[in-house]
């Protein structure tokens, strides 16, 4: 009953701090005339970022305070319950691949393309070609290596521009396996999603009309993460990797190589005191999906609000005195999108090859815009394809199982059920 209680507590907390009540963001000070909610994600140095942008807009715009609502767990069910009760925040963020799930629930706005440096930026934020957000930070991926890991092995470092092919990835990686106590593992665990997109694959089509869970793509990629953790392998099991950082494990010597390192943790290996130890090189094969999170303006705000939201929103996205604190040595949660901020962020760890996140940008698959039911259809696959395959802890041939699923998928994205 207690564990009920504070469950409960929890789940209350979260959704006052959509409504309105700041949760470990911290009071942004100001004393406009008008005041705006807005809501976020993020971990602590996202945090920290998102409230020193803030207080740049604030000290740039002292008519306007907003109020940050800091969601720390199950954002966008939260955004969803507040929304439903009449209480949804003035600006909300929003991923691009959540966009289609809100869509209705925005006003929507107008976003000059020629703002931004990449074409694929602007596009994100449309769902069924109207703008219904504003992009303000861009997510690629790059490969973070630990240098001493490769030197003790004898192995050469991967190129820092040109992406290793899957099979090349997977050699390498066995390469750099150790056995000790503890042991050293040439990758982080694999993702599917990851490596599907790696395998130049994807979850469904274009128009998302058609599930493409049975491609060769989709096939390649459970091969592979089945191969990386099986017990000749290169990477630890989900088992062995379940609540551990993985961050962590690269920097102490136990990682080779971390596919998976995102630009919210650029700060966090500046901060290092070995930093140098370190290298970002691209991701394997054809990238991972880029995420663009875009601020988004309530349909339900007052005419005043709307208004002040739409400074903030502009100012968030376009302003280069906002843009350049998305990713600095003290605190970092994307790149910029804007050509002005670029040349800060790349200062944020010079020793460090930043650039391989701004030539991601055009080469990255962007995350689509995932409705409702392809949401939980997504959800569905990865649960089954887990249960019935050694990607978790079945037995069953990922081939048959994938072509099972993905009819399935099909069935159910015709239903819209």
């Amino acid at each position: 009953m207690k564990k009920r209680i504070l469950a409960m507590a929890a789940a209350a907390a979260a959704i006052a701090a959509l409504a309105g009540c700041s949760q470990g963001g911290g009071d942004a000070g100001g004393t406009g005339s008008t005041t705006i909610t807005f809501a976020h994600w993020g971990n602590d140095q996202e945090n920290a970022t998102m409230n020193a942008m803030i207080a740049a807009f604030e000290k740039a715009h002292p008519d306007i305070t907003v109020k940050p609502n800091w969601v720390q767990n199950n954002y966008e069910q939260q955004l969803q319950t507040t929304i439903a009760g009449g209480t949804a925040p003035d600006v909300a963020q929003i991923s691009n691949s959540s966009l289609g799930q809100f869509a209705s629930t925005f006003r929507p706005v107008e976003v000059k393309a020629s703002d931004f440096y990449a074409d694929n930026i602007a596009a994100s934020m449309k769902f069924d070609g109207t703008y219904y957000a504003t992009p303000f930070t861009v997510k690629t991926k790059a490969m973070a290596v630990n240098k001493s890991v490769f030197e003790k092995a004898g192995v050469a470092l991967p190129s820092s521009t040109e992406p290793l092919t899957p099979d090349a990835y997977a050699k390498l990686a066995r390469s750099l396996v150790r056995d000790g106590s503890p042991k050293t593992f040439g990758a982080a665990p694999l993702g599917f999603d990851q490596w599907l997109t790696i395998y130049g694959g994807s979850q469904f089509s274009a128009d998302g009309k058609q599930c493409t869970y049975d491609s060769d793509a989709a096939v390649s990629a459970a091969d592979q993460v089945i191969a990386a953790q099986a017990p000749d392998g290169y990477a630890p099991t989900q088992a062995e990797a379940n609540g551990q950082d993985m961050f962590g494990w690269l920097t102490t010597g136990r990682l080779a190589m971390f596919p998976d390192f995102g630009p919210w943790s650029i700060a966090q290996l500046a901060q290092l005191p070995n930093s140098s130890d370190f290298a970002l090189v691209p991701v394997p094969g054809k990238g991972s999906s880029m995420e663009v999170d875009g601020l988004a303006i309530s349909s339900t705000a007052s005419s005043d609000k709307a208004a002040a939201a739409k400074t903030f929103v502009d100012f968030m996205a376009t302003d280069p005195a906002a843009q350049k604190l998305l990713t600095t040595a003290k605190s970092s949660l994307g790149l910029p999108v804007v050509e002005a901020a670029k040349a800060g962020a790349l200062a944020a760890a010079p020793e460090q090859n930043i650039a391989v996140f701004f030539s991601a940008v055009s080469q990255s698959t962007i995350a689509p815009s995932f409705s409702k039911t392809q949401s939980n259809i997504n959800g569905t696959i990865e649960t089954e394809l887990s249960s019935r395959t050694a990607v978790g802890s079945g037995s069953e041939s990922p081939k048959k199982v994938l072509a099972d699923l993905n009819a399935t998928c099909q069935t159910q994205l015709d239903s819209g059920d």
